[in-house]
């Protein structure tokens, strides 16, 4: 279910813009106007480093207490204030940093093994013959390997996070086994930082076009 809010905004030391926020499932969307402009907004939850109510002055929309946004993407900071009750501030600040929480829990995280030259195939065929883990024991819900000239790009995704590849990391016989692998390493593998993602929002449901009984959410047997 999508919330929205009245608020204003303003991003560094550009002009205030007025409009609605609205948390969608992946991203926060800001919409309004700036002026006479019309300005959109989108910005990805797990991009988020710093969620908090600033009550300085200079921090204040309009006189009101506001809630300061910082990104990684090292943008301006965002001051957004909402035209309605004060309390609504620190509302969103729960839901938000919740949100946030969420988000980075599902992050993908990739480790990049660097390859010598002439090892793809043999490393094709190392890979051919599956991960020498059980993905499903390890808290995995997906995985993949991407293989170029030079690298082997080992991709986990996982509900759990970061501890899901740490338990992968200490695993006594993974490392046992990941020994064949050595011949063919150009360098010790890395951690690929992620500095962009993006995500279709979930499409909204008309439930009123939903039979009776599942109007409010209700399940029905098979």
């Amino acid at each position: 279910m999508r919330m929205s809010y009245g608020v204003v905004w303003r991003e560094g030391t550009s002009e205030l813009a007025r409009g609605k926020l609205e948390l969608l499932p992946r991203a926060m969307r800001l919409e309004g106007m700036t002026g006479s402009s019309p300005t959109t907004r989108e910005i990805p939850y797990d991009v988020l480093s710093e969620i908090r109510v600033g009550r300085r002055p200079d921090e204040r929309l309009d006189g009101r207490p506001c809630l300061v946004l910082a990104s990684r993407r090292g943008e301006p900071p965002l001051a957004i204030a909402s035209v309605a009750q004060t309390g609504v501030v620190g509302e969103l600040a729960e839901r938000l940093s919740a949100l946030q929480a969420d988000a980075r829990s599902h992050r993908p995280i990739a480790v990049v093994v660097p390859l010598r030259q002439g090892s793809r195939e043999a490393a094709r065929a190392l890979l051919a013959e599956g991960p020498p883990f059980d993905p499903v024991a390890l808290g995995l819900d997906r995985h993949h390997v991407l293989l170029t000239e030079s690298e082997a790009i080992f991709i986990f995704e996982s509900t759990l996070g970061a501890s899901a590849l740490e338990a992968l990391l200490t695993d006594a016989h993974l490392i046992e086994s990941a020994a064949i692998w050595h011949e063919h390493l150009a360098g010790p593998p890395r951690i690929a930082e992620d500095v962009y993602s993006w995500a279709r929002s979930s499409p909204e449901i008309d439930r009123s076009l939903l039979p009776p009984g599942l109007r409010n959410g209700d399940t029905r047997d098979p």
